[in-house]
């Protein structure tokens, strides 16, 4: 792999809030190939991988713990949940590519969807507004009929659960917790489950079924628009009292309603102790029909789910440099899921790269020797004059034999489709962060088509101009190209904590200002008010300590 290509992927695997592996991790999960750590829990770990074949797509692979894959009565449930998870045609959850069981791993693999769950985007971003949470209560709707149409409880929908994307948002994480509810690991009188999102008889009877999962839905949604659980957060008895018994903090329902009486109104009746109270998937969805009309997230959660669109773009494009032919069928199919490649499926897809490269061979060279002889024929009429776009002149988007455009974001007009190639292949990838200010479509916070582009052929068309005359992209400084922690303008002070934090602590260190002998560790204490306040002092802003959208905005400053 060439240097800016392994130095893209790698920016790009950062952007999508993977981890790297480590020495432990598989090498190979079946027919996928790991390249990332995205998550561990109880039931196993999570990776970002790409089929072993020469293939673009990205797949999400879940490796189960052995001591669930290890039960011959897990595997089999496990298998029947799978062949379930593959009836489910809804837009709003992942696409089953595969699953296996070899060499003692467990796995399922599925489509991967590039974006943030609704627990990180609201710690970090803040609560949504009541036109984000109607768009959910659509959205998500929509998933819950589509599995309870597949015969598919979720039993375990939470805000970590839900993902929310530039094309929209998904439920993740079903289809095995039904697996794992039935099987003799869990030990009698045991649940599944988060306590401050699961049912009253989920938590009483271990009953679940759809109206659970709407029970679990709303709890999902106070939090999208309070920022809190309704029944408080954690593990504990008192926890799973409150659900069982008791009725909703009211002070959050309250806020709810005060800002839109009938989003109040419906989350209620949602979390009626009875099941047959509550409304059905489809009552959700017709509610929100009279109330959505915004297709793009707000900001600074419209820029964050863009960033990671555009990491996924820029890993979804074949490492090798030779294979143009593969990387613009790759774009033309940005929208299509990942599929489970099997040997033979592989050496087909081999055949017809072959063939590919051929034709788009024949092709170049009749192009260039056409480019030759008009050169030649017209060179006394044209050498003076400017090329035009009729003349064959280089548009901002890369044309050249080898160039690889990143495919459209999927769900979004020719306007704000993603493409042009950057020097060190992670332009697009750190688009999103790279500026004070993100805006939810793809134009926004995007680096300037390199002018070195757009004047290649003037300066062909000029024989007395001199290498040095042409126009070369400006490297981004390392405070914007390294520093890919947080996107937004959150206010900022001492006491926080998290990815806010780091960015602020990242960037000011990059800019030469010591942030105290912790380093960059995502806690704001005195060290980092400091730097800041003396970062404010040279910048001529108010030195108050407090990273507000004027700090931001001097922090991502070029200069």
């Amino acid at each position: 792999m060439p240097p800016d290509s392994a130095t893209g992927e790698a920016a790009a695997l950062r952007q999508t809030g993977a981890s790297p592996l480590r020495p432990g991790d598989p090498g190979r999960i079946g027919p996928y190939v790991p390249l990332a750590l995205l998550g561990s829990g109880g039931m196993g770990r999570v990776y970002l991988a790409r089929p072993a074949q020469d293939s673009p797509d990205l797949v999400t692979v879940k490796v189960i713990r052995p001591e669930y894959a290890d039960d011959p009565n897990f595997r089999r449930r496990f298998e029947r949940e799978a062949s379930v998870h593959a009836q489910v045609h809804t837009p709003q959850t992942p696409r089953l590519c595969g699953t296996g069981f070899q060499e003692e791993l467990l796995w399922m693999a599925t489509e991967y969807l590039p974006g943030l769950d609704l627990a990180d985007a609201v710690r970090e971003g803040g609560a949504l507004e009541p036109a984000g949470v109607w768009r959910l209560v659509a959205e998500l709707g929509r998933a819950l009929a589509g599995l309870a149409a597949a015969g598919i409880v979720h039993r375990d929908l939470k805000p970590s659960n839900v993902l929310l994307c530039v094309r929209g948002a998904y439920v993740i994480d079903f289809g095995l917790s039904k697996a794992v509810d039935a099987s003799a690991l869990t030990g009698t009188g045991n649940r599944v489950g988060t306590p401050a999102y699961m049912s009253p008889e989920h938590l009483r009877t271990g009953r679940c079924d759809t109206a659970s999962d709407v029970f679990s839905l709303a709890g999902t949604l106070v939090y999208a628009a309070t920022g809190r659980a309704p029944f408080g957060d954690g593990t504990g008895v008192d926890v799973m009292h409150r659900v069982a018994f008791e009725e909703p903090d009211p002070e959050l329902i309250g806020e709810i309603s005060a800002a839109d009486a009938a989003l109040g109104s419906l989350l209620s009746a949602c979390l009626a102790k009875e099941p047959e109270r509550r409304p059905t998937p489809q009552d959700l969805i017709d509610a929100a029909e009279a109330h959505t009309g915004t297709s793009i997230w707000p900001e600074p959660l419209g820029g964050r789910v863009l960033a990671r669109q555009r990491a996924y773009e820029v890993l979804r494009r074949p490492a090798s440099p030779g294979a143009g032919p593969q990387t613009e069928a790759a774009g033309a199919s940005a929208v299509a899921p990942p599929r489970h490649l099997p040997a033979e499926g592989g050496r087909t897809w081999e055949r017809k790269k072959t063939r590919l490269a051929v034709a788009a061979g024949v092709v170049l060279c009749v192009v260039a020797a056409a480019g030759f002889l008009l050169a030649h024929q017209e060179a006394p009429a044209t050498a003076s004059s400017p090329p035009s776009p009729e003349a064959g002149a280089t548009n901002g988007v890369g044309t050249m034999p080898g160039d690889a455009p990143l495919s459209p974001v999927p769900g979004a007009s020719d306007r704000t489709s993603v493409s042009g190639k950057s020097a060190d292949g992670a332009a697009n990838a750190d688009a999103a962060p790279s500026g004070p200010e993100v805006s939810g479509s793809a134009d926004a916070g995007r680096p300037t088509a390199p002018a070195a582009v757009a004047t290649a052929p003037s300066t062909a068309a000029d024989p007395a101009a001199s290498p040095s005359s042409t126009p070369t992209e400006r490297a981004a400084p390392p405070w914007i190209s390294d520093c890919t922690y947080y996107s937004g303008n959150g206010r900022t002070r001492q006491g926080d904590s998290g990815n806010r934090v780091l960015q602020v602590q990242c960037m000011l260190v990059k800019r030469g200002y010591s942030v105290g002998s912790t380093g960059v560790d995502g806690d704001f204490g005195p060290g980092t008010e400091t730097a800041v306040q003396s970062f404010q002092s040279d910048k001529g802003l108010d030195a108050d300590g407090i990273v507000g959208h004027a700090t931001w905005t001097a922090l991502r400053s070029t200069e």
